[in-house]
């Protein structure tokens, strides 16, 4: 559904949407413009039928232009609707009408924006928006200033401009790589993201530099890394360009610039190429290069970017990007001289030497001399030390022309200096002085000292890289391995969470009903707060120290004096008991996740809490005498109360430590025990106390819920920190004093028993089982022990006061401390109090719902619904079963839902009941989600899901249940009625199950579907292994492959290869089920290559190769030929024969291999390939060189090779035998036009050469007739052939050896003169008599012959009727009356037709009489006319040996007799010039010019009516 790039993605400001017109939720597709350059974001995927959206068919052009003139920028936009044109600039705004004006032109449709007087401030990048309900087309034009004048204020007003822009806003960065200013703060040992750009720009020579430089040392998990992102990269790259190579880092040039090059082509020409430095865009231009400090020319495939007017803070980070991929990185670095390179004075023949250190390590300076670059050659030595800082230039063997300025150049930094050369005055004047061994020059100093010093200040950096790298790996570590410790406490604060279910509907079960009063709030050990609680004179009880995440405080007094907090190591409770006197109880330092508290003596002295080391919970009793009754640690999942006490004092009660229930007892006196913390997921509150005053609660750390109660006075009770997931919550006082809840931190129950005086117990609510202490009648404690497991531990009632000490109960059992016979054991009694309240929760519509409040005591309580009584009944039932009150919902309803309150005397609780449903998924909708999403690699993945809007409705898409992120391939857009996930460029890993999830505060739904991305399969899995193999047999096996690429493997394909040939053959394909094939096609001996291919309906996958050759069955050679004789020899060829093998091995021999060795040499040269064999006995071996003498010898061939070679033939010389002369394929007819040279080749073979002889006729020929003879050939030519030269010419060749003749017929003609008059007579009836006069040819040319065409008036058309005559008349039949007949007569000979002669008509019109002309005579027209010369003769001075034309027109009629003169000799007859004469064009031709062949050329032409001529003169050059 998704097919082009969002525009939503970030985009540097003039390449992107603008961010005022552009909302960001609007779903972008980029179109291509035929305009370059403009950017266009189509709104929607298909535009209605005659709309469009906006584009631009002229855009506004660049423009740079001098302060104060008139500077305007002109656009022409189309769409449909009518585009609305908005302008804008990148810094700043345009909504100054004095300096901007938008117009628009209705004629020419022209959008103009005009600037009148232009100032410097105005120079920007401006952006020209078109945009209509279907689309948005933009376009960015940039504006130079040229400023005029000194500007006094110039300076300020930048530096103002910079502080005030923010350049973010300004620049929307693609770049990975953050700008500075941007950064956020790097973790400790954190790797900088340059590190892995580079790194994928960079060579591989280059890895180990940069990950020093960079402090990584971890090279193979660097390597790793690197290839996976390199993979990445290049599949994003692979969207927008091809062919990516030839990466250039940057580097300075001679000229002063900086620049780096790539190359690669564009698949789509319209893509955005843009420029980044250290992450900000920077602005570039392509016709301004000389009038901007960065410029992108192209060249070809090659981009280069450069950068004029270098500055120090031109070092940097550069990327180039094309849309939003990066293409190439590259590190520009600024280095320092630590050392410049000084003046050299030097002798003559003497080496100076300039020297150097710089401040980072660099490969190479730029050297120059005199203004001109210096590279490492025969005079200069170029030489950098190992750690790359010290460089030097060795200027060789110096001579005076070699003074003048070197410099050494590293970037923008450059250090010069004067090389002296002095004359050696004590060498001879006139002679060359011996070069001198000796160097002159030098730094003057240590370099190599200061080197090491900056040496060890760069390996100091990378090393201190490497332990911050190192440190931080193994905070990871650490904090890893606490984390794991942290999730298996079993007081750990709030650490437990509801396990995600995964299932189609999942409900959301109610949470326990909670009281509403509030108490202090107690410890929050994990994220909370830790405070201590309250004491009766007002001091407040000491917390323990939150060491983990939560905090810890000290309590308040009445006095004003502030309780210490104690430590707290871990996610613990520590805190103070309370004193009468407002003394301060210490309390222990809680370990882990426990608790540890005080008790509180009368007289003020400190009752010390053994500390809670692990989950439990230590507390100290209350004694009359005010001493310390120490609570043992409660280390498991009890419950630990305090005892109730006669006087009022405190009963402390054990630390519960898991999810139980601590509560405090119930004292006489109607005082309460105080409860402590509970800490995990429970609920702590205080009891009730007859005076009014409430216990406190301890705080619930878990998740849990924390209030306080309601007081009679209207005060309010203070809730303990709810730290987790508990609740903690306060008791109501009857006088109005406030009830401290202590930290709840587990997820039990902790409440404190009543006191009759008013006094607090406090309880420590550690578990989820019950550890009390016995009460006594004196008030003294009765101490709990440690409940240790889930059993219960509780302390008898002694008469006297005394304790009676609980075992701990260790297992499930109940530890109990006896009761005295001389004191019944006390109970709990007091004032009633709620002990489990009610809290909000949501319903679900359809479903039941209950709601519970526990007292401590069996009370009666009314149920209340928005302040309305409710009753049983209508869907309702409230039932009580001793102190438990229930009110049930049956089926919940819309109506139910509301504010449900429980009054039970003055006590009260309240919570919230919300109903609602589950979200739901429309089953048509489902069941189309859940159908399996299938696409090709490469190819976007699309999965839309509706739904019903919904409150508070949270959407998730999870793949193979890992959790979705909106970013990079991924992208979510989220609606009221419905979510799309798309996945952008599918790898075939991609595949797997993707699942949506809606989640509401009553469940959560999930829909399931697949996606499958289809590929190629992967290739067979290897290594082929060779079943079977024979001579006639070759059977290979193979595996299938691990990745079928999603759909089943069809078939396989083999293809061979035979050793020694680059051809692959198909042999044929196997079904999927055989892995499997047998080749029956094999020749014996021979070796072949096998791959094979695994194919599906995507396509072929990569071929699995055999390793090696296989050979069909075993080799077998065979034995060698006969001797080799020679047949013949000549200097270019030496014919050979041999015999066949006597044995052949039983193989069949397909051919023989010829080998040479020259006279004197050892080296065999084999004449044919094997696999090229000769199929004959015989053989001419044509690679000779004449005179040379050569042996052979031969091997025969068969399927298993070349067997033994045969013994060498005898030696043999490449030379001609003697042979009389003998002609090859001569022609012995030849026809040639006249005027045309006639050229004669014969070819002939003799040993020795002969002598040629050429005769015309059995007669010498004539002398300027030419003959040619070279080797092999001999070739007479007459250069102007006239008729006259028609003969018989005879070539006789003669040697030692014998002679021999050949005549060749050479016929001189022209095109034949046509016959004369045609005459016409009817001899009988349908017969006509042709006869013609002979054409004037036929006496000279005896293959003369005649053609007779016929036209009649029927058909209107000639044809010929007769050809080859050699007669001069011709019989027509079939002549009709009434038809008019013509007949035409063309003589022909071997040159071609001549004109026709045209007969009279015959027929119709024949017998009409002729009409006078009534005395009327036409006058003839002569064509006659005298010579006259229509091209002159030219002027030529030819070099001797040369040859020379020297032509001139003619015309006249008659035809003109030409003549050529020489100094007023005629030559026409001289055999040294070629002269003719061709339609008036009369040319001379000299082969070779002589000296006496200069003078004066005169061309004579002469007919009857006349004369002409004209004349040039020849002049020879030497």
């Amino acid at each position: 559904m998704f097919k082009r790039t969002k525009v939503t993605d970030g985009t540097a400001t003039g390449q992107g949407p603008d961010a005022e017109n552009w909302d960001g939720k609007e779903v972008g597709f980029r179109k291509k413009s035929k305009v370059p350059g403009v950017m266009i974001t189509q709104y929607i995927e298909k535009l209605p039928e005659g709309k469009s959206h906006p584009d631009f068919t002229r855009k506004p052009i660049a423009l740079t232009i001098q302060e104060g003139k008139f500077a305007f920028f002109k656009a022409i936009v189309t769409g449909d609707p009518k585009p609305t044109v908005v302008w804008s600039r990148n810094n700043g705004d345009v909504s100054d009408p004095a300096r901007y004006q938008s117009k628009y032109d209705p004629n020419s449709n022209e959008h103009t924006f005009e600037m009148p007087h232009v100032k410097p401030d105005q120079a920007d990048t401006y952006k020209c928006f078109a945009k209509n309900e279907y689309g948005q087309a933009m376009v960015t034009v940039v504006l130079n200033v040229i400023e005029v004048g000194f500007k006094m204020t110039k300076a300020p007003q930048q530096q103002a401009e910079v502080a005030n822009c923010n350049f973010k806003k300004v620049l929307k960065r693609r770049s990975k790589v953050v700008p500075k200013a941007e950064e956020p703060e790097k973790k400790e040992g954190e790797i900088d993201p340059k590190f892995w750009e580079l790194l994928m720009s960079a060579d591989k020579k280059d890895y180990e530099r940069i990950c020093a430089e960079f402090g990584v040392t971890d090279f193979r998990w660097m390597l790793k890394k690197l290839n996976e992102m390199k993979r990445e990269r290049e599949e994003e790259q692979a969207e927008f360009v091809k062919n990516l190579s030839d990466l250039k880092p940057i580097h300075i040039n001679a000229d002063g610039t900086a620049s780096f090059e790539l190359e690669f082509d564009l698949l789509d020409p319209s893509s955005s190429i843009y420029l980044y430095k250290d992450g900000e865009m920077i602005p570039y231009t392509k016709e301004l290069g000389d009038k901007m400090k960065h410029c992108l020319r192209k060249v070809g495939r090659k981009y280069i970017f450069s950068m004029r007017d270098l500055m120090p803070e031109d070092a940097g980070f550069y990327q180039l990007d094309v849309e939003d991929v990066n293409m190439f990185s590259t590190d520009f670095k600024m280095v320092d001289f630590l050392v410049k390179i000084q003046e050299v004075k030097a002798m003559e023949r003497e080496d100076a030497v300039f020297e150097c250190v710089i401040s980072a390590p660099l490969s190479k300076l730029m050297w120059f001399g005199k203004n001109m670059p210096l590279e490492q050659g025969d005079k200069y030595d170029i030489e950098v030390s190992e750690d790359k800082l010290i460089h030097r230039l060795v200027v060789k063997d110096c001579m005076v022309v070699d003074k003048g300025i070197y410099a050494a150049c590293a970037g923008i930094k450059s250090c010069n200096a004067w090389l002296v050369v002095e004359a050696d005055k004590g060498a001879p004047k006139g002679k060359k002085t011996a070069r001198k061994t000796t160097r002159a020059g030098g730094s003057g100093t240590d370099l190599q000292k200061v080197a090491q010093e900056q040496q060890q200040i760069l390996d100091k950096e990378r090393e201190e890289r490497k332990e911050k790298i190192k440190a931080a790996r193994e905070a990871a570590a650490e904090a890893a391995a606490a984390e794991e410790p942290e999730k298996t406490a079993d007081s750990g604060a709030g650490k437990d969470k509801g396990a995600a279910v995964k299932v189609e509907r999942i409900d959301k079960t109610s949470v326990a009903a909670t009281t509403t009063v509030a108490g202090d709030s107690g410890s929050g050990h994990s994220a909370g707060k830790a405070s201590g609680g309250a004491k009766q004179d007002g001091s407040h009880a000491d917390a323990g120290g939150g060491h983990s995440a939560g905090k810890a405080s000290g309590g308040a007094r009445k006095d004003g004096s502030i309780a210490d907090a104690g430590g707290g190591h871990s996610a613990g409770k520590a805190s103070g008991g309370a004193k009468q006197d407002g003394s301060h109880a210490d309390a222990g330092g809680g370990h882990s996740a426990g608790k540890a508290s005080g008790g509180a003596k009368q007289d003020g002295s400190p009752a010390d809490a053994g500390g809670g080391h692990s989950a439990g919970k230590a507390s100290g009793g209350a004694k009359q005498d005010g001493s310390h009754a120490d609570a043992g640690g409660g280390h498991s999942a009890g419950k630990a109360s305090g005892g109730a006490k006669q006087d009022g004092s405190h009963a402390d009660a054990g630390g519960g430590h898991s999810a139980g229930k601590a509560s405090g007892g119930a004292k006489q006196d109607g005082s309460h025990a105080d409860a402590g913390g509970g800490h995990s997921a429970g609920k702590a509150s205080g009891g009730a106390k007859q005076d009014g005053s409430h216990a406190d609660a301890g705080g619930g750390h878990s998740a849990g819920k924390a209030s306080g109660g309601a007081k009679q006075d209207g005060s309010h009770a203070d809730a303990g920190g709810g730290h987790s997931a508990g609740k903690a919550s306060g008791g109501a006082k009857q006088d109005g004093s406030h009830a401290d809840a202590g930290g709840g931190h587990s997820a039990g129950k902790a409440s404190g028993g009543a006191k009759q005086d008013g006094s607090h117990a406090d309880a420590g609510g550690h578990s989820a089982e019950e550890a009390s202490g016995g009460s006594r009648q004196d008030g003294s404690l009765a101490d709990a022990g440690g409940g240790h497991s889930a059993g219960k531990a509780s302390g008898g009632a002694k008469q006297d006061g005394s304790l009676a000490d609980a075992g701990g109960g260790h297992s499930a059992e109940e530890a109990s401390g006896g009761a005295r016979q001389d004191e019944p054991l006390a109970d709990a009694g007091g004032e009633p109090g709620i002990t489990s309240g009610l809290s909000d929760i949501h319903a679900i519509r359809g479903q039941p719902a209950e709601l519970t409040v526990k007292m401590n005591t069996d009370c009666d309580g009314a149920w209340f619904k928005d302040g309305e009584p409710l009753k049983s009944g209508g869907g309702i039932s409230i039932t009580k079963d001793a102190n438990i009150h229930k009110l049930t919902i049956h089926s919940c309803r819309d109506t139910d839902s509301g504010l449900l309150r429980f009054v039970s005397g003055d006590l009260s609780t309240e919570g919230r009941i919300t109903v609602g449903d589950v979200p739901e998924f429309d089953e048509d909708d489902l069941h189309k989600f859940s159908k399996p999403v299938i696409v090709r690699v490469g190819q976007n993945a699309a999965f839309k899901m509706p739904f019903q809007p919904q409150e508070s409705l949270t959407v998730s898409w999870f793949k193979d249940g890992t959790e979705l992120k909106d970013g990079g391939g991924v992208k979510i857009v989220r609606e009221p009625n419905h979510s799309r996930l798309l996945l952008r460029d599918c790898l075939r890993s991609d595949s797997g199950e993707i699942k949506i999830q809606l989640k509401n505060p009553f469940g959560a739904v999930e829909a399931t579907s697949q996606l499958i991305v289809l590929d190629r399969p992967g290739p067979p899995e290897g290594p082929v292994e060779t079943v079977e193999t024979t001579s006639s047999v070759i059977e290979i096996k193979w595996n299938p492959p691990k990745d079928d690429g999603g759909s089943a493997v069809t078939n396989y394909i083999i293809e061979r290869q035979e050793r020694g040939h680059s051809l692959w053959t198909k042999l044929g394909d196997v079904s999927a089920e055989k892995t499997s094939f047998r080749d029956r096609n094999v020749t014996h001996g021979k070796k072949y290559s096998y791959r094979i291919y695994a194919e599906n309906p995507q396509g072929l996958s990569d071929s699995l190769e055999t390793a090696d050759s296989i050979m069909a069955g075993i080799m077998i050679l065979s034995g060698p030929p006969g001797k080799p004789k020679v047949v013949s020899t000549s200097k270019t060829c030496i014919n050979l024969t041999w015999t066949p093998p006597e044995d052949d091995k039983g193989v069949p021999i397909i051919g023989y291999q010829v080998e040479k060795r020259k006279k004197d040499t050892n080296q065999w040269l084999a004449l044919n390939a094997i696999n090229e064999p000769i199929e004959d006995v015989n053989y001419a071996v044509k690679d000779v060189t004449e005179g040379a003498e050569y042996e052979f010898r031969v091997s025969a061939i068969n399927e298993s090779g070349a067997g033994d070679a045969s013994p060498p033939s005898a030696m043999a010389c490449a030379k001609n035998p003697n042979m009389r002369p003998c002609f090859k394929d001569p022609e012995d007819f030849l026809v040639v036009r006249a005027g045309n040279s006639v050229r004669v080749k014969i070819s002939y073979e003799a040993e020795p050469p002969p002598h040629i002889t050429w005769l015309k006729d059995d007669e010498p020929i004539a002398p300027w007739i030419n003959v040619i003879n070279t080797e092999g050939m001999s070739q007479l030519v007459i250069p102007s052939s006239k008729r006259s030269d028609s003969a018989i010419y005879t070539i006789k060749a003669k040697n030692s050896v014998g002679e021999a003749f050949f005549d060749v017929e050479v016929r001189v003609t022209d095109e034949p003169k046509c016959p004369g008059p045609v005459e016409l007579e009817q001899t009988v009836y349908g017969k006509v008599a042709v006869s013609w006069v002979p054409s004037p040819d036929q006496e000279l040319d005896d293959r003369l012959y005649y053609v007779v065409s016929q036209h009649d008036s029927n058909t209107r058309m000639w044809k010929t009727v007769a050809d080859r005559l050699f007669a001069n008349t011709y019989t027509a039949h079939n002549i009709l009356p009434g038809i008019e007949y013509h007949f035409r007569v063309y003589a022909k000979n071997d040159m071609g037709l001549s004109d026709p002669s045209q007969s009279p008509t015959w027929g119709a019109n024949s017998n009409r009489v002729p009409i006078s002309s009534n005395g009327v005579s036409s006058m003839e027209i002569s064509f006659e006319r005298p010579p006259s010369i229509l091209v002159p003769l030219k002027v030529h001075t030819p070099p001797k040996g040369y040859q020379l034309y020297m032509t001139c027109a003619v015309r006249g009629c008659p035809t003109p007799n030409v003549s050529w003169y020489l100094n007023n000799t005629c030559i026409n007859s001289d055999k040294n010039y070629y002269i003719t004469n061709s339609c008036g064009v009369c040319s001379m031709y000299i082969l070779r010019v002589r000296e006496n062949d200069g003078g004066e050329y005169r061309v004579v032409a002469v007919n009857s009516l006349g004369k002409a001529e004209c004349s040039t003169k020849l002049t020879v050059r030497d």
